[in-house]
């Protein structure tokens, strides 16, 4: 009689295992696809804070002033600004005087294809000025020349 309820205490033992780990799997089961998806205006904004932090975080290192107004070099703009933002997001940078026209024109700053940003749902915009005085050779007067770098985002 006795080796009989030994037998039933080690079931009940393995019974509570099995049934923890059912437990356990049913519920990362759900959690793997009860995942919520990003609202639209919370992806505008995150994008947004990415490209300004971007932006400022250059600016602040001088990057952007050595390649935009001293050797305009936009393939290593886009470089360091591939390098900058994470790799999901692709970006689409123009850089425009104060009238509006595009000083890159001949050489789009863009990561990710050209259909990304027309097929996207969500393409956030950050408008960043960049200003640096221009001194004129023997004149003691400094005169500035700023640019507007509009930098599109969407993710990818």
């Amino acid at each position: 009689m006795k080796d009989f309820r030994a037998k039933r205490g080690q079931m009940r033992v393995i019974e509570t295992v099995v049934a923890s780990f059912i437990v356990v799997a049913a519920l990362s089961f759900f959690t793997i696809f009860a995942a919520n998806s990003p609202s639209p205006a919370y992806e505008m904004t995150d994008l947004e804070k990415t490209g300004y932090s971007a932006l400022h975080d250059l600016d602040q290192q001088g990057l952007l002033t050595s390649l935009v107004y001293y050797s305009e070099n936009w393939t290593g703009l886009r470089t360091v600004l591939k390098m900058t933002m994470p790799n999901e997001v692709y970006f689409n940078l123009t850089i425009q005087d104060l009238n509006r026209n595009v000083i890159n024109h001949e050489f789009p700053i863009l990561y990710g294809d050209s259909k990304v940003f027309t097929d996207a749902k969500n393409i956030a915009s950050v408008t960043y000025c960049l200003v640096v005085p221009k001194s004129n050779t023997g004149v003691s007067e400094v005169s500035y020349s700023p640019v507007v770098l509009v930098l599109e985002l969407t993710r990818g």
